[in-house]
């Protein structure tokens, strides 16, 4: 089959390609192909492969570069990054070919062509190590471009601003470094207009705060402050590895604000909950300071978050309890009675941590019930399709993704193929390009929507609910945004953290990185998400009466919908 494929004569191989260009692809699928092909192609490509085999790859990666040059494949690729750098990959691919067949001219073009489509610094060290080019290493255009790549990667990716960690940078390091979190932001930042901020001068307004630090751990929380101020959950500032137990250490409890008031709401700790830190107490002071004074003073000012419900998580539940490691915390709890309980509680040393299980699955009567908590594990599709058994067995199914802070997107729409016999769209997404003439602002440069076939092999046609909330947030809410945009159902509980987006990273110097926002997604109509939440058609909301209950309310207007 693959050498029918292969040895076409070339007028039925340009017949054939404009062929299966003609077959409706979306800009995935059509990448897909591509790497499907050269999947087939690197097989082939090696030292102790034949001729014979290295020119047949060399036809399967010329044949997929024809498949990429067709119409309209062509066309979908400046507005799909995935499809785009499939040219390159392809090229890169071609290369190794050549070189095996001693035609270096051919092999140097395709790396040029590479190179001109465009390809990281990245690239650099998967050329040079790859056995397959050696032959090229002497080559003057071969030096030239590596030379190219790594001028690059020292300009993009600011090697020169990669210090170490000392305890004190240098006033030239401070600056430089938020110079970098400045001109990152102005030039990939895509949602300025949810922050409201005139940038350029409160990076004028921030030279004298970082260079008056007399720390690094200082330092960074000038920085961690002035990302905040651009009010997004996917823009942020991360200290170095030595700071890390010093800002980020936290005893296994967490907190929620419920009525304006907060409570403990879950354990992660057999022996702290044995010691009498359990759901329902009530956090009445940290430090000798009110709770809540404590976290606008200790904890908001630090905090990049996209909406009030975002900022509230993060403030009374994520970091609430962080501070250095070897700093024990005196709070004050009152129980469901009344009883005023002090406690010293240190925030590291715990032996027994338990976090939250990434799927579970029960039934409720003949309602299926499966909690989704990341979609950060590739296993978690297989493991709904190991479960789909019982679940085909429901009359309905509610999907948890309260807690779920998302990771891969394309795992939740895997689901999302499954409850479903028809495509379906998730988000439009967009990115800012600039363009170097004077006087230039950028420009948008709309990606388009993704697009989604059904599975085609599992298909549940029963009711579907979905449980959102505040901590609902990135993947999570892609997910809740194509779900909802295909009415698969209804989803109950409170509006998600609206944020999600491609974050752009970066180092610092110091040792310590940050992101910026550089996607903004829409649902696929344009309507607004981010900086806004995804709002539920049912809204409920939790009451101190219901903690202390053990109620979940949420999940109770589910159970009760579907048994209508």
């Amino acid at each position: 089959m693959k050498s029918k494929f292969i040895c076409l004569p070339i007028v039925m191989l340009v017949f054939s390609i404009n062929a299966i260009a003609q077959k409706t692809y979306t800009g995935n699928e059509a990448a897909d192909r591509v790497q499907a092909q050269r999947r087939i192609a690197d097989d082939l490509i090696d030292k102790k492969s034949t001729p014979a085999q290295i020119e047949k790859a060399v036809m399967i990666l010329k044949n997929a570069i024809a498949f990429l040059d067709s119409v309209p494949i062509k066309a979908m690729a400046p507005t799909n990054a995935y499809l785009y750098y499939r040219r390159s990959d392809a090229n890169r691919d071609l290369a190794s070919g050549y070189a095996l067949l001693g035609q270096k001219d051919s092999a140097l073009n395709a790396l040029d062509r590479m190179y001109a489509n465009g390809a990281s610094s990245g690239v650099i060290k998967f050329i040079e190590n790859e056995p397959t080019l050696d032959t090229l290493h002497d080559e003057p255009r071969y030096k030239a471009l590596i030379q190219k790549l790594k001028n690059n990667g020292a300009l993009w990716q600011n090697t020169a601003f990669n210090t170490p960690y000392k305890t004190n940078l240098t006033d030239a390091e401070k600056v430089a470094g938020l110079s970098l979190l400045w001109s990152q932001a102005k030039y990939n930042f895509v949602n300025f207009d949810h922050a409201n901020i005139d940038w350029n001068q409160t990076y004028l307004d921030y030279l004298p705060k970082v260079q008056n630090t007399r720390s690094t751990a200082d330092y960074y929380k000038v920085l961690i402050s002035f990302y905040a101020l651009l009010k997004d959950g996917h823009t942020n500032v991360y200290v170095p590895d030595s700071l890390t137990s010093e800002f980020y250490s936290r005893p296994p409890f967490r907190t929620e604000m419920i009525e304006g008031r907060v409570f403990v709401n879950q354990v992660f700790s057999d022996s702290l909950y044995k010691s009498g830190i359990v759901p329902g107490l009530e956090v009445i002071k940290i430090d000798s300071v009110p709770v809540i004074s404590y976290a606008e003073k200790n904890v908001k000012p630090y905090l990049s978050g996209s909406t009030p419900q975002d900022i509230e998580i993060r403030e009374f539940s994520y970091a609430l309890f962080s501070g250095p490691k070897n700093k024990p915390l005196s709070i004050e709890f009152k129980d469901s009675k009344g009883k005023t309980i002090n406690r010293k509680i240190s925030r590291t040393g715990y032996h027994d941590v338990k976090g939250l299980k990434t799927m579970e699955y029960q039934t409720i009567g003949n309602i299926g019930y499966l909690t989704i908590n990341n979609f950060e594990d590739n296993k978690i599709v297989k493991q709904f399709d190991s479960l789909y058994s019982e679940i085909a067995k429901t009359k309905g199914l509610i999907i948890d993704i309260r807690y779920n802070g998302g990771g891969d997107g394309g795992i939740g729409f895997n689901i999302l193929r499954r409850l479903t016999d028809k495509p379906f769209l998730s988000s439009e997404a967009k990115v800012l390009r600039n363009y170097s003439r004077p006087n230039a602002e950028p420009e948008w440069e709309n990606y388009g929507t993704g697009q989604w076939s059904p599975n085609g092999k599992i298909f549940y046609n029963k009711p579907v609910i979905v449980l959102i909330g505040p901590r609902t947030f990135s993947a999570a809410e892609d997910f809740t945004v194509a779900f909802d945009y295909m009415k698969r159902g209804k989803l109950i509980g409170l509006p998600t953290g609206g944020s999600t987006g491609q974050p752009v990273p970066f180092n610092l110097p110091g040792g310590g990185s940050a992101r910026v926002c550089g996607k903004r997604d829409t649902y696929p109509d344009g309507k607004e998400f981010v900086g806004v939440g995804i709002m539920p058609d049912v809204v409920v909301k939790k009451t101190v009466k219901d903690l202390l209950s053990g109620t979940d309310a949420a999940k109770q207007k589910a159970l009760e919908l579907l048994n209508k």
